[in-house]
């Protein structure tokens, strides 16, 4: 039996800024932080995540399987805080603990999301927030691009989340959902703009979606 899931309590936000606010002056991990394999681009357009969480912690560490793209950002960037790890395995994260947890743009590559969400919840604490973003499945954008017969994807994506799938892929695992986000990726032309402007009042169609969640208490 299908259900009807609202999609009205959605707040469009800018990405960037609306993640620096909820980490500032936070102890703060930051998983999937190279951006790899964009690591490069993203640095020289200042959209590099990392280094705008870092400006705002009190504190942060990330983690990332791309060895090659942690040894160029500590080698170009003077980026020291990455550190090598697959957020499957429990194994792989810091003792630490953490206030905020971010993983931007990293759960729509994994294998096995319940694996990183089971070891999410054995290091965090009540009190500490975790923060995902991922691709929307009902992009305004995506779904003009299938008609015209092609998908714009990254190549190593293995699903998209509708804010429903995320919620309960989430509370399988214990977590409860708080806030639901959504947000432009930008774009040029005039089909963008235009696109752009009307998901400024449809926010449930923008590009990408999240939601900041947390353990009972």
């Amino acid at each position: 039996m299908l259900i009807k899931s609202s999609l009205k309590n959605i707040e469009l936000v800018d990405r960037i800024q609306f993640l620096q606010e909820l980490c500032r002056g936070q102890r703060v991990l930051h998983l999937g932080a190279t951006d790899a394999p964009l690591t490069q681009a993203v640095v020289e357009t200042g959209t590099f995540l990392h280094h705008h969480l870092e400006a705002v912690a009190d504190h942060i560490v990330g983690i990332d399987l791309d060895e090659s793209a942690i040894a160029w950002l500590r080698q170009t960037q003077n980026v020291n805080n990455i550190q090598l790890g697959d957020i499957e395995k429990l194994s792989d994260y810091p003792s630490a603990e953490f206030d905020v947890i971010v993983a931007g743009e990293i759960f729509e590559h994994l294998s096995s999301p319940g694996l990183a969400l089971n070891c999410l919840r054995q290091i965090m604490r009540p009190q500490s927030q975790l923060v995902i973003s991922v691709p929307n499945s009902y992009s305004l954008k995506g779904f003009l691009r299938a008609a015209s017969g092609h998908e714009f994807i990254h190549p190593d994506h293995t699903l998209h989340h509708s804010p429903h799938t995320l919620k309960i892929l989430l509370s399988r695992y214990g977590f409860e959902v708080k806030r639901y986000f959504s947000y432009i990726n930008g774009g040029t032309g005039v089909f963008a703009s235009i696109a752009n402007q009307y998901l400024r009042y449809n926010p449930q169609l923008a590009e990408g979606i999240g939601v900041v969640c947390s353990l009972p208490d």
